[in-house]
């Protein structure tokens, strides 16, 4: 099977990521407390007992994930939304660091922490093993979906990803949409050859550990061929880790319908949910710099339907979530 390969800088490119906290991960744990944080919804003594009941399950804490960002502004636009997050709900707010989608999926099952960012396919797993629900999708908006790009280092002869035949290969993370999922059906469609023969394609395929590795080693040189997001590109570039000139597309997947998905654990208070909803929807106005460093205009309402697509390829792929995951 695929393997995992160690490459020293990470950046993410969805916010708030589940880490998962206590289970042997060392985690920066950044806290923003306001007004006393102390699990209510900062409620005054007019309301019903109904409503106070239902207010009396909001947990002391809520715990948002998130995956480590090399870029300073970024990991500090984080902090930001967990700060403003914590006064806008009252209670305090606590953000942790991990390191990839399968440590977030098992956070979130084992109740480590309360709401995510996943990617598409990271969250249809999410919602089978976690019972990850949906607060909004994080993207461009409705009709400006997506797609995953092959990418090559600027001076290789490769003009496409059949002239990749016998060379080494990076896609992102197992459970990455546009890292994994996506390029290895456009690879497959492409070429017309099994997912099994996918990995005797190339000569060696590995596991990079995240977008910003795949575009690092390309960019160095140290790879033949990758996949990631059509969007990580200007990102990563704009984060002064790469030259976007470093590295050119030879192939690109159809649309990706479904962006990011900030999720919620499903037992969280109803009340609870729809407070992080209604704030979700709102940031882009209150912090658009947030929305900026991550390439995108903000969180918009979605439909489980919009992750269909996604579904399709996994379908085709006919890959289990275990295997989709080792």
């Amino acid at each position: 099977m695929l393997k995992k390969m160690g490459l020293p800088i990470a950046l993410v490119i969805t916010a708030l990521m589940v880490v998962l906290a206590g289970c042997g991960q060392n985690a920066n744990n950044n806290s923003a407390e306001v007004n006393g944080g102390n699990g209510g919804n900062g409620s005054n003594s007019s309301n019903s007992e109904a409503e106070t009941a239902v207010e009396s399950e909001w947990p002391d804490v809520l715990r948002i994930g998130s995956l480590p960002m090399e870029d300073g502004e970024a990991s500090r636009n984080a902090d930001q939304f967990a700060k403003d997050l914590g006064e806008y709900l009252n209670i305090k707010v606590e953000t942790f660091e991990g390191e990839d989608y399968n440590m977030m999926i098992e956070a979130m099952r084992s109740k480590k922490i309360d709401i995510t960012t996943y990617g598409p396919f990271g969250y249809i797993i999410a919602t089978e093993r976690s019972g990850a629900k949906l607060l909004a999708e994080m993207s461009n908006g409705p009709g400006t979906e997506g797609t995953s790009v092959i990418i090559v280092p600027k001076d290789s002869p490769a003009q496409s990803i059949a002239d990749l035949k016998g060379k080494s290969f990076l896609f992102a993370d197992p459970a990455s949409t546009t890292g994994h999922l996506y390029p290895r059906a456009t690879i497959m469609k492409e070429l017309g050859i099994t997912n099994e023969e996918v990995d005797t394609f190339f000569s060696n395929v590995s596991f990079s550990g995240g977008h910003d590795k795949s575009l690092l080693a390309i960019a160095n040189g140290d790879a033949d061929g990758a996949a990631t997001c059509s969007q990580c590109i200007k990102m990563i570039a704009d984060a002064g880790l790469i030259k976007a000139e470093d590295v050119r597309v030879i192939g690109e997947s159809e649309p990706i319908k479904g962006g990011g998905a900030l999720s919620y654990r499903g037992d969280l208070p109803t009340d609870l949910v729809e407070k992080i909803r209604e704030f979700a929807l709102g940031y882009a106005e209150k912090n658009p710099e947030y929305f900026k460093a991550l390439g995108v205009a903000g969180f918009f309402p979605g439909e489980e339907s919009d992750f269909d697509g996604v579904r399709e390829v996994a379908k085709l792929l006919n890959m289990s979530p275990e295997e989709m995951l080792k």
